[in-house]
């Protein structure tokens, strides 16, 4: 599934906006309320703001009081996102090598 993530400044002002795959809504919502916990939020009126949407609408929202919240927030999702990725892969690689080595 394909979403947005989009990081807006203290004035509203965006900073990123990327597009990742992630497999589900669920595996998106499972991985940011339980493995990611934002280091601040921020109850400030002028915050740096992090959006998560998809066509289905807007998933994840959160405040920060610094950009340095923010930008430890996205790393954290996007070496997350890398650890997805390469996990199938490895799962592929280690089917075929045991397939090759139990040939008949």
């Amino acid at each position: 599934m394909l979403f947005e993530i989009t990081i807006l400044d203290t004035n509203g002002r965006p900073l990123l906006r990327d597009a990742f795959l992630m497999e589900s809504i669920t595996t998106l919502m499972d991985f940011t309320s339980e493995v990611l916990k934002p280091l601040s939020q921020s109850t400030e009126k002028k915050a740096f703001e992090l959006f998560i949407r998809c066509e289905k609408g807007r998933h994840v929202f959160h405040r920060f009081d610094s950009l340095d919240g923010v930008i430890l927030f996205k790393n954290a999702l996007y070496e997350h996102l890398i650890e997805l990725n390469e996990t199938p892969n490895r799962n592929i690689e280690s089917t075929i090598d045991f397939i090759l080595s139990n040939k008949p």
